[in-house]
């Protein structure tokens, strides 16, 4: 255990420049070094160089190529397939909005409110509108237009 920690005292600087310099990751260099000493220590063999740090530095290499090859195998997903499913937060505003719109709807006329949402959610034509109500076509014009600006004045008193 001690020629171990002698061993790394001496060369884990010479270790890590030369990973960092192979991977440009500080954070994979320190790996890098970390398992280059754990893969020392494990190896039954005997070092089959001249100097022990071009053992050291065989053994980081080894492990840097093992992680790019990794590393190329993976492809990035493109941001393509967005859930376009609204979040929470969405989801709980547009209930809230919904509902000040129902309650704003209630204090319309029947009349009023039946010619807004006729024209707002079908977009029903106005004469259609004109002949379902018993109206001219210029009354249903004009009540839709009259009901949503009071739509509009409710929902800005409201908030």
């Amino acid at each position: 255990m001690q020629a171990i920690q002698a061993l790394y005292q001496q060369h884990a600087t010479v270790v890590y420049r030369f990973s960092l310099g192979l991977c440009g990751d500080k954070h994979l260099a320190n790996d890098l070094v970390a398992e280059t000493f754990v893969r020392a220590m494990m190896s039954s063999s005997p070092i089959g160089m001249e100097t022990v740090q071009g053992y050291l530095c065989t053994i980081a290499r080894r492990l840097y190529l093992k992680e790019w090859y990794r590393h190329q195998r993976h492809t990035e997903l493109e941001d393509v397939y967005r859930d376009m499913a609204p979040g929470p937060e969405q989801s709980l505003m547009a209930a809230r909005e919904l509902q000040h719109t129902l309650a704003a709807l209630q204090q319309l006329p029947e009349i009023d409110r039946a010619a807004v949402l006729m024209r707002a959610e079908d977009e029903v034509p106005y004469e259609d509108i004109a002949r379902a109500l018993g109206i001219s076509l210029s009354s249903a014009k004009v009540k839709v237009f009259r009901a949503r600006l009071k739509l509009l004045q409710i929902t800005k008193e409201a908030s």
